[in-house]
């Protein structure tokens, strides 16, 4: 959960608007407290776990991380598209803590994408994904929204 209700109020918009496109599902995982002296892959690797649990290699995976592959709005359209039209029923889309996911949940990954090379704080990354995502559906659908 955010602590900042304005971020939170923008997400619950997007995720509103984009019921009418898919059926969309938010699980938050529990994170790992990091304290002085914490070890950063331990960290990783625990939340990593819990990611790879839920998602239990049921659909796409897509692990966001600064090192991924870049996509600008339509190009995410037409892979969220690619994705749609060979079938794939569940997208999963894996944002970190906050000293990211595992290199092995990465490479377990089916797409390891970038929303920026800048860090992004995480409640920032979940709405710019959440936009993003509603964006790809109005290119798909030829809606005016991203013009």
């Amino acid at each position: 959960k955010t602590g900042f209700p304005d971020i939170e109020s923008a997400m619950g918009r997007y995720l509103d608007r984009l019921k009418h496109y898919a059926p969309i599902d938010v699980h938050h995982l529990k994170a790992e407290k990091i304290t002085h002296g914490t070890n950063e892959n331990t960290v990783r690797a625990r939340e990593s776990e819990r990611i790879e649990k839920l998602y239990n290699r049921q659909g796409h995976l897509a692990v966001l991380d600064q090192t991924g592959r870049e996509f600008d709005s339509p190009g995410l359209s037409r892979f969220l598209q690619k994705l749609l039209d060979t079938g794939v029923s569940d997208i999963w889309m894996a944002i970190g803590g906050p000293v990211g996911v595992s290199e092995e949940l990465k490479n377990k990954a089916d797409t390891v994408i970038s929303l920026s090379k800048m860090t992004l704080a995480h409640d920032l990354a979940r709405l710019v994904l959440l936009e993003q995502i509603y964006r790809a559906f109005t290119i798909m659908r030829g809606e005016p929204y991203h013009k």
